[in-house]
């Protein structure tokens, strides 16, 4: 698999950095992402607005914010936890023997946040949510490649992720912080990002994924190396 891409616009929404001037300042060293806080979402009624949880208000915020007045892109959505929150609540009610909310259940699943984004906006465009672990930059990229080789023009494509509840955390061993990253994509016309397999290791990230993949957008460096041998480069 090998191809060229264009980012025509990015942003990203984490606690303390709510946008993409904020997040080249954190690229530069000048800001840290915080632990605790939301997004602001005026965009959505209020009924609509308390299903969601922190994960999808995060992921919303950071679509709109990059999406503007654009309709009918395809969305691919990657999550390595997807609102485990509301499944671990979820869980321990069924343990308490309580009965179970539906749209509790329905907040839960991992393609809650893209459904949520098209229910809001009202575009019934075709959405791919997928859950990669560490691998979240590759499978992204390789499901936009396939939405753009089926003949579509632009794709938008979602990171998010936050912590893990405390039940699930001696579990994990990645540092996590809440994040979300939100990019339009398009075929590449001699200048953009090449995906390519490369003789490269796994990368052991220092931060979150969904962070590293920010710094290197909002930096200089030549390449970014993603799981299973594969790599991403500017040309």
């Amino acid at each position: 698999m090998s191809g060229l891409l264009s980012v025509s616009s990015w942003t990203a929404w984490a606690p303390g950095l709510p946008d993409r001037a904020a997040w080249q300042e954190w690229a530069d060293g000048l800001r840290t992402p915080e632990s605790a806080g939301e997004p602001v979402l005026p965009e959505i009624p209020a009924m609509l607005r308390r299903r969601a949880d922190r994960l999808a208000r995060m992921t919303l915020r950071a679509a709109f914010d990059v999406l503007g007045d654009r309709t009918g892109l395809p969305v691919v959505y990657v999550s390595r936890h997807g609102s485990v929150g509301r499944s671990a609540e979820l869980l321990e009610a069924l343990a308490r023997g309580e009965t179970l909310s539906p749209a509790g259940f329905a907040a839960s699943v991992h393609n809650a946040a893209p459904g949520l984004l098209g229910i809001v906006r009202k575009d019934s465009a075709p959405y791919t949510a997928l859950a990669a672990e560490t691998g979240g930059v590759f499978a992204m990229l390789a499901e936009v490649m396939a939405f753009l080789a089926d003949g579509h023009a632009e794709v938008l494509a979602i990171l998010s992720d936050e912590p893990v509840p405390a039940c699930y955390s001696s579990y994990v061993t990645e540092p996590e912080l809440p994040a979300a990253w939100a990019g339009i994509f398009r075929l590449g016309d001699g200048t953009g990002l090449a995906l390519s397999q490369a003789a490269v290791p796994t990368p052991a990230y220092s931060e979150p994924e969904v962070l590293a993949w920010t710094r290197w957008l909002a930096g200089d460096s030549v390449s970014f190396d993603c799981a299973r041998g594969w790599q991403v480069r500017r040309v």
